[in-house]
């Protein structure tokens, strides 16, 4: 079919094509018998959210269900199921996003087709390095700004409540954001920390994105945690929200509960310190089949195997070491690729990094168990001629989310 339909005895044709003169407004009106709600949001929580959108302008009732909490729930379980590759270009202050399917079984003959998929253009240009993505939204954590790139929209964030404790302007001032997702209350929630490193008092603010006026609040730490170099690195796995700080002179892993906004942390071991001691802007936290991973992409950068660390057992400060060693050959490659993430099967992903030439662009897979590489070419990344662009950062894991901020 080259369009999805829904047709009844009395005409009823819903398209996404936009070549039907057919007007969907009355829906019920027109259908006998009507069309259920509970069917029609099972259906639309299959398409795309541009589809959606489409949708969305031609039809008052229907536009009405798309905003419904429960339809924007199922949208973005149905979402999780169906994970993509979000590849961003920079051209003349603008951020044009391309997306592309996440292959289940890659293979060194099989290409990604990358789509145009979104255009962004903020007030004041602020790039796309480091960014973290949750359920959806993006955080592009230098400027304090959440974008979501299915709606195109964006968000400052507003600036935090004043501490004299903490004068702004201080070197001796550590500042992090962090964006978590509240499985239980359905909400994201943003915690903005600030600590300093001669002993006064952190500072520790929450955020909750919902619609009205956006307030920061105080949430209670009894830890001095001190954020590291690492402060674009966290990650949020089933509402709990990781990141790396120190307390006193050991290097530990923060865990935030965003749905009770308590804090507690997780030690590292001695041979992890070693490891952390040495580039620690370089640390990666991923989610490993629902379980915390850590990796130091710059311990491994020049060396000749790939060290990740699983937490097992939170309670006990439990990991597991895993250790993979590379042949000759793959080591050459791995030098000029890095570590974006992991797949929800496993397979550890490698891109190649900024500034890499749009027009020859891949991505490597590593399936842990085989010990063996796949290339993928990424096709469909345009380059307009006469401008310059430069490849930014590659997503993993990305997912639409309907959620307007």
């Amino acid at each position: 079919m080259k369009n999805m339909e829904q047709q009844s005895s009395k005409g009823l044709v819903l398209t996404t094509s936009g070549h039907e003169t057919q007007s969907a407004n009355s829906v019920k009106e027109y259908s006998d018998p009507p069309i259920p709600d509970d069917l029609l949001t099972e259906i639309f929580s299959r398409v795309p959210a541009k589809s959606i959108a489409r949708f969305r302008c031609v039809s008052k009732f229907l536009a009405s269900i798309f905003c419904r909490p429960d339809f924007t729930d199922l949208f973005l379980t149905m979402s999780l199921t169906r994970p993509r590759f979000l590849f961003a270009l920079e051209a003349d202050k603008t951020l044009f996003l391309y997306s592309a399917p996440q292959p289940h079984n890659p293979n060194d003959n099989s290409s990604l087709v990358a789509t145009p998929y979104q255009t962004l253009i903020f007030p004041e240009y602020i790039g796309f390095d480091n960014p973290r993505t949750l359920c959806g939204l993006v955080l592009l954590w230098q400027m304090r700004v959440i974008c979501n790139p299915a709606t195109g929209e964006f968000l400052t964030l507003p600036n935090v409540l004043k501490e004299n404790i903490l004068p702004n302007g201080n070197p001796a001032v550590i500042a992090a954001t962090y964006l978590g997702y509240d499985r239980i209350g359905k909400r994201f929630k943003v915690l903005r920390m600030t600590s300093s490193r001669d002993g006064r008092p952190n500072t520790h603010q929450v955020l909750t994105l919902e619609s009205g006026k956006l307030l920061w609040r105080m949430v209670e730490c009894k830890f001095h945690f001190v954020p590291t170099l690492a402060l674009a690195t966290h990650i949020c796995i089933n509402g709990v929200l990781y990141f790396e700080a120190k307390l006193g002179k050991s290097t530990v892993i923060v865990c935030f509960d965003v749905t009770s906004e308590k804090f507690d942390f997780i030690n590292t071991n001695e041979d992890m310190e070693q490891g952390l001691a040495c580039e620690l802007k370089s640390l990666e936290l991923f989610n490993y089949k629902g379980k915390l991973g850590m990796h130091n992409k710059e311990n491994d950068l020049y060396g000749k195997r790939l060290v990740l660390w699983v937490l097992e057992d939170a309670g006990n400060h439990k990991w597991s070491k895993n250790v993979y060693v590379f042949s000759p050959l793959d080591e050459k490659m791995v030098k000029h690729i890095k570590f974006v993430g992991v797949t929800g099967r496993g397979d550890i992903v490698y891109s190649p990094r900024p500034f890499h030439p749009v027009n020859w662009y891949f991505v490597v897979f590593y399936n842990v168990e085989s010990k063996t590489f796949t290339r993928v070419k990424v096709e469909g990344l345009e380059v307009e001629e006469g401008e310059k662009n430069h490849f930014k950062n590659t997503l993993i894991g990305y997912v639409e989310n309907l959620e307007f901020m």
